[in-house]
């Protein structure tokens, strides 16, 4: 699958974490508890995952029809963090440009493309006023947090950072 330098949507970081939590409540992906079901979301939205030969990406072949493919290699958590990265590409790079046709998105990097689709990936997995509150709740436990929205301790870390709860 051929990769090609993705042109980021601009927007504030403040921006995308907005949106991707408007996406997830738009779908109605989150629990009470505000764990985000990524598998079903998406299936729901005309996506599909498979195991890449080789690494992560994106191919959508038009709105409503995309495959995202994950390493055999990674554990259960990478993957929701993973697929979620590649729903940032979709939603921040195909559809809010409102991109015509297929379009393939690869590993690129740390370019602002890459930084956004991050920032979507983790506010998508962990909306702000849930995880404010799972923090305070479980006494700022990173361990507990990242089981609670069943991500790695690492991304509970920066998620805390971002949100100046450390």
């Amino acid at each position: 699958m051929s990769q090609f330098q993705t042109t980021p949507a601009l927007l504030t970081n403040g921006a995308v974490q907005e949106y991707a939590e408007l996406v997830g409540s738009h779908h109605r992906i989150y629990d009470d508890l505000g764990r985000a079901d990524i598998d079903a979301f998406v299936h729901r939205i005309g996506g599909a995952s498979e195991y890449a030969v080789d690494s992560e990406s994106l191919h959508v072949r038009s709105p409503g029809d995309f495959t995202i493919f994950i390493p055999h290699h990674t554990s259960a958590r990478r993957d929701r963090f993973t697929k979620a990265h590649e729903l940032g590409h979709y939603f921040l790079h195909y559809l809010y440009p409102k991109s015509p046709g297929e379009a393939k998105f690869g590993r690129g990097g740390r370019d602002r493309a890459e930084t956004e689709a991050n920032v979507f990936a983790s506010a998508l997995l962990m909306p702000s006023e849930h995880f404010k509150r799972a923090h305070i709740e479980l006494d700022g436990d990173m361990w507990q947090l990242s089981a609670r929205f069943d991500v790695s301790p690492r991304a509970a870390e920066v998620r805390a950072e971002v949100l100046n709860l450390r």
